[in-house]
Formats: C-alpha cells, structure tokens, sequence
C-alpha cells in the first residue's frame, strides 16, 4: 500500500516540475526539454513488471494530460504504452542494470515520439510534424539520456526504502516461518 501513496507523490513533484516556468526556460534554449515523467514511468514499469508499468503509465500520463490542458486521452494512452513495453521486458533483463534502463528508457522516447507524430497528423501540417520529430529525437533523446541515469541511479538507491518495504517485511517474515518448523 505504501508503494502507490509514494508513486503518487513523486509524480505530482515531478508533473510540477516539468510544468513549471523554470522547466520551460530549458525548452527556449534548447528546443526540447527531457521528459522526467518518462523517466519515471520506465523506471517503475522495468523494477515492477509489465502490470505496474501500464497502470502507473495510465495515470501519470493522466495527471499530464490533466496539467497539461491538451487533448485528454493522449498522455495516458502514451504513458499506458510505455509501461506495456517496457514492463514486457522487465523479467527478461536484468532489473538492477543501468545501461539496460537507460536503453530502454530510450526505446521508450522513441515510442513516445511516434505516438506523438501518428497523434499531431490528425491535428496538425506537415511542417509541425516534422519539427516535433527533429526537436524530440534529435534533442530530446539526448537530454533524457543525460537525465535518465542519475534518476535510474537515485531511484533505484531509494526503491528498497520508498517502494518495496512490505515486500521486505514479508519476505523476512515468510523465511522466519518456515525456520521455525
């Protein structure tokens, strides 16, 4: 139970952050600027498997659209599907790795930028288009690979005390019972 209140928290913390004025200041320098909630939700969904990932997904994309006053929908759908494919791979590589995180936060990025050109088509020109897709690959992809690994680092060092407390307890707990047959 604590591991959702804490989900929570952090994704206001970090939905304030990237809506934030000074956030915005990166983006007028830089064209883009990197997505910390994607960061996020890849983390969560390669620690905690393909489940969390799509539910966390779902509603920190919603928590986005919510901020964000766009077309509601799309940051969940967007964020759902991050955390499909990315969980999918959460028990087939290595969940402490570093490197296999930022990979597949960059698949992620990827994934994102996709949905997001296949979404603007509808809505906006051709030149838009192609200026979302310069703008996110080109610049974004590096600004959250340079962003991606302290998080996955400072994350991944606070999971045991902020996330899986009560799986620590149980598991101690299950071992103690079977000890004292």
């Amino acid at each position: 139970m604590k591991r959702p209140i804490v989900v929570i928290l952090i994704s206001v913390v970090l939905v304030s952050i990237q809506a934030s004025v000074a956030y915005d200041l990166i983006r007028s320098f830089t064209t883009s600027k990197p997505d910390m909630l994607l960061i996020f939700v890849a983390f969560l969904a390669f620690r905690y498997g393909l489940f969390e990932g799509i539910v966390y997904g779902f509603f920190i994309g919603f928590a986005q659209d919510i901020v964000s006053g766009g077309i509601l929908g799309i940051n969940s759908l967007i964020f759902l599907n991050i955390g499909l494919c990315v969980g999918y791979f959460s028990n087939k590589i290595y969940s402490k790795s570093l490197s296999a995180g930022i990979i597949l936060t960059s698949i992620a990025l990827i994934i994102k930028t996709i949905l997001l050109i296949f979404v603007s088509m509808i809505y906006l020109d051709f030149d838009n288009v192609v200026h979302l897709f310069k703008s996110e690959l080109l610049i974004g992809l590096p600004l959250t690979i340079l962003l991606a690994s302290p998080m996955f680092i400072i994350l991944e060092k606070l999971s045991p005390i902020i996330f899986d407390t009560n799986r620590a307890n149980l598991g101690k707990n299950i071992s103690n019972s079977h000890n004292d047959d």
